[in-house]
C-alpha cells in the first residue's frame, strides 16, 4: 500500500480548526433547539423540510434525503412527531407504494415557532463571525468539498439503509490557535464569551448523551460505558446518563427502542 503522505504544518492547523467546527458547531445548534424549542435538529430538520414541500407532504425516502439521515432513522423519528401530533404518515397517492409524511397544522406552527430562534442561532453561531468575501469563500469551499463523488456516496448510504453517522472529529485547535490575548479580551465582551462557552459545553454534554446512548444500542455494556467515560463503576455511568436525559426529555434513546425491538422479536418467537 502506498504511504500517504503527513500533513503539513500548516494543513494540521486547518484541519484542527475545521474539525473543531465540525464538533463544536453542530452540537451548539442542537442545544439551542432542545432548550427553546423541545426539539433535536433532525427533528427540525423534518419539519422544516415538509413545511417547504408541496402540500407539505414527502415520500419517507425522499424526506430521509434531504433531512441528512438514513430511512431507519427517520422512521424512528417520525414515529416521534406523530406522538406530539405534528406529522402524520399516509400511502403514497401516486402509485400507492410507500409512505408519506405530512405536516400537520400544529407542526406547521410547531416550525413557525422555532424558526426565529433557530435562524438567531445560526447567524449568531456563523454569519455575524463572517464578511461579504468570507461568505463567498466558504460556498466555495463546502462546494468543492461536497463533490460529486461524496454526493453519490451519502445517497448511496440512504439507498441501502445504512446510517448516515458522519464521523465527529475530536481534536480542537491547537493551543496557540485558541489563545486570546489580554487586549483583544479588554475590547471584546467577556459576558458574551461566557454565553458562548455555556452553549458549547451544552453542546458537548448534549453529544455525550447521544454517545452513551449509541454505545448502549450497540450493545456495550455499563461497565465498558463507566471506562470510557472515566468512571471507577457502572453506577455512575448509568447515573451520569440519568442526569442527562432529565436536561433533554425530549430525547427519545435509541438504547430503549433496541430493547423494546429484542423483546418484541423474542415475544414473537
Amino acid at each position: 500500500m502506498e504511504q500517504v503522505p503527513w500533513l503539513t504544518e500548516r494543513e494540521e492547523r486547518v484541519w484542527r480548526l475545521f474539525a473543531a467546527v465540525l464538533f463544536l458547531l453542530p452540537d451548539e445548534l442542537e442545544a439551542q433547539l432542545q432548550r427553546d424549542a423541545d426539539l433535536t435538529q433532525f427533528g427540525y430538520g423534518i419539519l422544516s423540510a415538509l413545511s417547504e414541500a408541496p402540500d407539505r407532504a414527502m415520500r419517507m425516502t425522499d424526506l430521509a434525503c434531504m433531512a441528512h439521515g438514513s430511512r431507519s432513522r427517520l422512521s424512528h423519528h417520525v414515529a416521534s412527531l406523530e406522538r406530539r401530533g405534528w406529522v402524520r404518515r399516509e400511502r403514497a397517492a401516486e402509485d400507492g407504494r410507500g409512505n408519506n409524511a405530512v405536516l400537520t397544522d400544529a407542526g406547521y406552527a410547531k416550525v413557525v415557532a422555532a424558526a426565529p430562534g433557530h435562524v438567531a442561532a445560526v447567524r449568531s453561531a456563523v454569519f455575524d463571525a463572517l464578511g461579504s468575501l468570507q461568505l463567498d469563500e466558504l460556498e466555495g469551499i463546502c462546494t468543492a468539498l461536497l463533490r460529486p463523488e461524496i454526493c453519490k456516496i451519502l445517497k448511496e448510504r440512504h439507498q441501502n439503509d445504512d446510517p448516515l453517522d458522519l464521523p465527529q472529529a475530536q481534536a480542537g485547535p491547537h493551543h496557540e490557535d485558541a489563545e486570546v490575548s489580554g487586549e483583544t479580551l479588554a475590547g471584546e465582551d467577556a459576558t458574551a464569551r461566557l454565553a458562548r462557552i455555556s452553549a458549547a459545553r451544552s453542546g458537548i454534554d448534549f453529544r455525550e448523551l447521544q454517545l452513551i446512548d449509541q454505545a448502549r444500542a450497540q450493545g456495550q455494556t455499563w461497565e465498558q460505558v463507566a471506562a470510557a467515560l472515566g468512571m471507577p463503576d457502572r453506577r455512575q455511568a448509568q447515573t451520569r446518563f440519568s442526569r442527562l436525559r432529565e436536561r433533554w426529555p425530549a430525547y427519545e434513546p435509541l438504547s430503549v427502542a433496541s430493547r423494546q425491538t429484542k423483546r418484541q422479536r423474542r415475544d414473537v418467537s
